[in-house]
């Protein structure tokens, strides 16, 4: 990648590796939870691009389970805001140091509900209600509206 002045390629673990404000944020395995520094690292206008997957996501889906199996999501950034919305189904190998036992099985019962289809946004505070969340982590939420 070294002819390429606007691509920089960091090793580390990117959950934890810190990085200058991005336009773009490409996760390529199955996460349980966006990570801080990736919401953190968003420029105004950023879109992250993150596959969520449960421990039902990977290896023997069936056709009819695959929408199941995972989501990819687009998350994009305005100043303090984090618009959200579901792009495709996904099953994916797992993202090593993306991962939880609790939000592996918050993610798989949210999934068992449905509705995946229906994110607008990203929230980063525990002051929404229950009832617009479709998924709640330690400090954020994706929510309805």
């Amino acid at each position: 990648m070294a002819p390429y002045a606007n691509v920089a390629v960091i090793e580390g673990d990117g959950t934890q590796v810190p990085f200058d404000a991005a336009d773009v944020i490409y996760v390529n395995a199955g996460c349980t939870q966006p990570a801080a520094r990736w919401l953190d690292g968003l420029a105004d206008g950023g879109r992250l691009i993150m596959p969520m997957t449960s421990d039902q996501g990977f290896g023997g889906v069936a056709r009819e389970r695959f929408a199941s199996a995972g989501a990819v999501f687009r998350v994009e950034r305005r100043a303090a805001n984090y618009l959200a919305q579901w792009i495709s189904p996904v099953a994916i190998f797992p993202c090593a140091g993306g991962r939880d036992e609790a939000s592996e099985q918050a993610l798989a019962e949210a999934f068992a509900r449905g509705g995946w289809q229906k994110i607008t946004r990203l929230y980063r505070d525990q002051d929404v209600p229950d009832e617009r969340c479709w998924l709640r982590g330690p400090g954020w939420c994706l929510a309805y509206h």
